[in-house]
């Protein structure tokens, strides 16, 4: 009877703690895929301006300095 009452008690405990921790991780790398999609728009502006003549021409266009924050 004991083994009966294990075999039905420790699925029901781990795989609550497993789907949680799957979960965390899941929190834990969407955080830090967010974290690295930041663009520095000013590194964005002078890499498009070493691109092709359409491009070049675009990041003439954009004046970063006059943009409002």
């Amino acid at each position: 009877m004991p083994v009966e009452y294990l075999a039905i008690i420790l699925p029901c405990c781990t795989i609550p703690v497993l789907l949680v921790s799957i979960n965390e991780f899941n929190k834990m790398a969407e955080i830090e895929k967010r974290k690295s999609n930041v663009v520095d728009f000013n590194k964005f502006v002078k890499y498009k301006k070493e691109g092709d003549e359409v491009d070049s021409d675009i990041a003439e266009l954009i004046d970063s300095e006059n943009l409002a924050a």
